[in-house]
């Protein structure tokens, strides 16, 4: 048996809300290796969804901005230490021209960011400057732009408090739908767009995971097949956007997908993404 150190343990538990010793046996089943011990959890009942929105274990805020042209917007995620410095004036400036440097100038990389020039010295020199005035360490986590073609409309949302935001580039339709959509990103977390974008690895991993789950033992083969196919749409249906039940339908009935063909049809999600302070990427 491997020798499992404690810390592996924990990082498991707070990624599975597993027990101590199911984790432990998990990861003596999977050598040590955390995404392998997760399955293993999965397979054995132990966690019922792979719901992988991940636990906080950083702080900060999450910032967005709109080119004046409106064709391009940013997200961007700036961590700190505690909720106490986020909540600043100082570093939610920081955050706030962050943003803007990105939608303007469009850096490619974080490296690419940290030379660019705020307020006449690199952004690497302004928050170190930063850093040293608040007392506590300070990092760009991630950023993205989104741009927009003739017809398109970007939608963006950042919830309250600043942890989540979310940004939605829309194929025709309106700004105020394209926000809509954005604020369902942002609530409810979908992997993927549909199911065209989701990777033939993932798919057949969803499929492993049910063939293993010990209620399928014994099952004859044209019966263990019906299951795991409605298994693998389940899974499809939470991670999907187009497939997730629609945040504003009173009913939840009524598709992300549905409502876009009933409230204005031939319009396509293009691109999304969903920044959350903490989460694990």
């Amino acid at each position: 048996m491997p020798d499992i150190s404690a810390d592996k343990v924990k990082e498991l538990r707070e990624k599975s809300g597993a027990g101590i010793m199911d984790c432990k046996r998990a990861l003596s089943a999977a050598s040590g290796d955390l995404e392998k011990a997760i399955d293993f959890l999965r397979k054995e009942g132990v966690l019922k969804a792979a719901k992988k929105a991940g636990r906080a274990t950083l702080e900060g805020l999450v910032g967005i901005a709109l080119s004046p042209d409106r064709r391009y917007v940013s997200l961007v995620e700036v961590n700190c230490e505690t909720d106490f410095v986020a909540r600043t004036d100082q570093f939610q400036e920081f955050v706030s021209s962050i943003a803007e440097l990105i939608v303007q100038q469009r850096p490619k990389d974080s490296n690419d960011l940290q030379s660019r020039k705020l307020g006449g010295v690199t952004v690497e020199e302004t928050l170190s400057q930063l850093v040293a005035r608040i007392g506590e360490n300070m990092a760009v986590r991630r950023f993205r732009v989104i741009g927009c073609d003739p017809g398109d409309q970007i939608g963006s949302y950042i919830h309250a408090g600043s942890k989540i935001g979310a940004l939605v580039r829309l194929k025709g339709g309106n700004e105020a739908l394209a926000r809509e959509i954005a604020m369902h990103v942002a609530a409810m977390t979908p992997h993927y767009v549909d199911r065209k974008a989701v990777p033939a690895a993932v798919i057949e991993r969803e499929k492993e995971i049910a063939r293993a789950a010990p209620e399928m033992a014994g099952k004859p083969e044209n019966l263990l097949d019906r299951i795991i196919e409605g298994k693998v749409n389940r899974y499809l249906g939470e991670v999907c956007l187009t497939e997730q039940p629609f945040i504003k339908d009173p009913t939840g009935k009524k598709t992300v997908g549905g409502y876009l063909k009933e409230k204005a049809p031939g319009v396509e999600i293009v691109e999304m993404v969903r920044f959350q302070v903490g989460e694990e990427t």
